[in-house]
């Protein structure tokens, strides 16, 4: 795959290279400094020229690291980052325990990084967006991203009533969130907005009617989005985003990047992995994956690769920002994108009720 042949993000100015970056694994404070630099760079080196972040990654960390690592690689206009809003960090010298909430299920979802002392505190209203977009910058040290993508308003992180309040920081008659957005886009400090759309296992209760999919159109009805972040709705494992999400793009122009295609880790090794989107594997992915890899194994096609190329293949889909926390994992996922997959290993997925008949797959 010539990764360098960008494609247009939705009907937005934006186009990027389809084998993007995903910083979430550069925020972990157990990955190093030097090695989250060497693995940006090591990315711009294979050829990318997308960069995702979020001030949530690491609590700040990925920006500021993922910042220092395309210091010096480029010029400003030879790629592109998207980063986050809705959540703005908050410094906190002094722990106040007060300041922390959960979610529904108990998880906590405004950490303080016991590093920094920043905490972090959720809200989509204009000033708030344009102090979080002036705040990304600051940490990025960059004057100006490509893209900004709301974070985070789901189920997994809140009750329906902080859902319909956050809605309402977004709203126009409300706090003003979609106007930020907005003027951003219009006066040409960005050139595309984003929205995320997760499936985890602490919102897959959402997904099992219709909850999230309605959840999802609300937003666009509030904010003139031009892609959707879908992590974990649509993997080699898991189509449900063909259910509503990427029909309702391929309708209305807008574009997809796949986040976290390979499940939270699992597909990259389902031999290695703990984890399956970020909780306990289910018996009925372990038992497909290895169903998958045996087919793949016919080939001699590692799984790896029939998982990115897979999520390319939808027309909706502009990237993938598989996550990578080393030079090494930088370089296997350029390698997977280029791995040739006979045209027979999808028809027998297929055939075999591993994949989805309508699922698009390459060629």
């Amino acid at each position: 795959m010539d990764i360098s042949e960008r494609r247009q993000v939705g009907r937005s100015e934006l186009s990027v290279t389809p084998l993007g970056f995903g910083g979430g694994t550069i925020g972990n404070p157990a990955v190093t400094n030097e090695e989250s630099l060497a693995t940006v760079s090591a990315a711009w080196n294979a050829g990318v020229r997308f960069f995702d972040t979020a001030p949530w990654y690491g609590v700040g960390r990925s920006e500021r690291r993922l910042g220092l690592g395309l210091s010096g690689l480029g010029d400003l206009d030879e790629y592109d980052i998207n980063t986050k809003i809705g959540k703005t960090l908050v410094p906190e010298a002094v722990r106040d325990e007060s300041r922390k909430t959960n979610s529904p299920n108990g998880q906590v979802k405004t950490p303080r990084d016991p590093i920094t002392g920043f905490r972090v505190s959720f809200n989509y209203s204009h000033d708030a967006i344009m102090t979080q977009h002036h705040d990304s910058l600051q940490r990025l040290g960059h004057s100006r991203v490509s893209s900004l993508t709301i974070h985070d308003i789901d189920y997994g992180y809140h009750s329906a009533e902080d859902i319909d309040r956050h809605l309402t920081e977004l709203s126009r008659d409300g706090g003003g969130g979609a106007e930020a957005l907005e003027s951003l886009r219009a006066s040409g400090a960005i050139k595309a907005i984003g929205c995320g759309c997760n499936l985890e296992s602490r919102n897959a209760f959402s997904w099992r009617d219709s909850a999230h999919e309605d959840l999802c159109e609300r937003i666009l009805d509030t904010v003139d989005l031009d892609f959707f972040v879908v992590a974990g709705g649509y993997t080699l494992l898991e189509t449900r985003g063909l259910r509503r999400i990427l029909p309702l793009c391929e309708s209305r122009n807008i574009g997809v990047i796949i986040a976290a295609p390979f499940s939270g880790g699992w597909l990259a090794d389902p031999q290695n992995a703990t984890t399956y989107m970020y909780a306990a594997v289910p018996q009925d992915v372990v038992d497909r994956s290895l169903a998958m890899a045996d087919v793949c194994g016919r080939y001699n096609v590692p799984l790896s690769a029939v998982a990115l190329q897979f999520v390319l293949a939808h027309p909706t889909v502009a990237a993938i920002i598989p996550g990578a926390k080393s030079i090494l994992e930088t370089e296997q996922n350029r390698k997977l994108v280029d791995v040739d997959i006979p045209a027979e290993l999808w028809t027998d997925l297929k055939s075999s009720n591993l994949l989805a008949e309508e699922a698009p797959t390459p060629g």
